[in-house]
């Protein structure tokens, strides 16, 4: 499956991907992963409402996405995750991932700063672990023009 980036985004589709790494990337398919927006309809048509008509764009629960990632291995992918827990999902049922872009995990309650748009737990600090000892690259960037950070460098994994 010719993934192109898998992406940590809490804002999962808005104009950084659209704009920005769409470009840079060239995807036939975003899809966009997430148990909560595919089971709300409204959610679900709001994303893909902001996807350009000339790319193909879906919403799948993480079940799902594991299913069509297998089907689609002729596409380019574009992959928009929320959290570094769902790309352990998906590592853990066998998805190959060589590198996770972080490309904003914005400030919440109890979540700490490490990088300019990268805020993080405990619990995302213990996934990204996870990830690092699967020797998943782990970079973190928001748009393609700035420099890319060393997440496992700057958490001490």
């Amino acid at each position: 499956m010719p993934l192109v980036q898998v992406r940590i985004d809490d804002r999962l589709i808005h104009g950084q991907v659209v704009v920005g790494w769409r470009h840079v990337l060239n995807p036939e398919h975003i899809i966009l992963c997430s148990d909560d927006v595919a089971s709300s309809d409204w959610q679900r048509k709001i994303y893909l409402s902001a996807v350009p008509e000339d790319i193909q764009a879906s919403v799948y629960t993480i079940k799902d996405t594991i299913a069509e990632l297998y089907k689609k291995n002729q596409l380019r992918i574009l992959l928009l995750v929320d959290s570094p827990k769902t790309i352990v999902r998906l590592v853990e049922a066998g998805i190959e991932i060589d590198e996770v872009n972080v490309g904003g995990m914005h400030f919440k309650p109890g979540k700490n700063q490490v990088a300019p748009f990268i805020f993080v737990d405990q619990e995302d600090i213990e996934n990204f672990r996870k990830l690092n000892d699967r020797d998943i690259r782990l970079e973190g960037r928001d748009v393609p023009t700035r420099p890319p950070i060393d997440l496992a460098y700057e958490l001490k994994l």
